[in-house]
């Protein structure tokens, strides 16, 4: 039982705060894909939250890719993408966003491709 103004954490992996670019498409249920471009606002092993200004619906499927520095090595990027299903958005004034639970992949700088915890080579 919580204890009284104690915040209740339903989520199932860490999460990391970051600024990354993302671009995204989903089907809006027309059979038409829509796309869209934001900033990370935090990233786990499970998912995502974005901020942008086009968000796609509660419980619809989407595609992602997130763009990624790494420290040191600014010539370097890291991609992730991966395919899940939205399972919130916000909209508060004029920023808007959404958080989404995606498996992801990535290829890291060296074309080393992986998916977290086995890597190819």
């Amino acid at each position: 039982m919580p204890i009284a103004g104690a915040e209740v954490v339903l989520r199932k992996a860490k999460r990391y705060p970051m600024s990354a670019a993302v671009s995204f498409c989903w089907d809006p249920g027309d059979g038409i894909l829509q796309e869209g471009q934001g900033t990370t606002v935090d990233v786990s092993s499970r998912g995502v939250f974005v901020l942008t200004d086009s968000a796609p619906r509660v419980g619809g499927r989407l595609e992602l890719e997130v763009y990624l520095n790494l420290p040191g090595r600014e010539s370097k990027l890291v991609r992730f993408w991966g395919a899940g299903k939205v399972v919130r958005t916000l909209k508060k004034g004029r920023e808007s966003g959404f958080a989404a639970e995606v498996l992801f992949k990535t290829q890291d700088p060296d074309d080393h491709f992986s998916e977290y915890g086995d890597t190819v080579h």
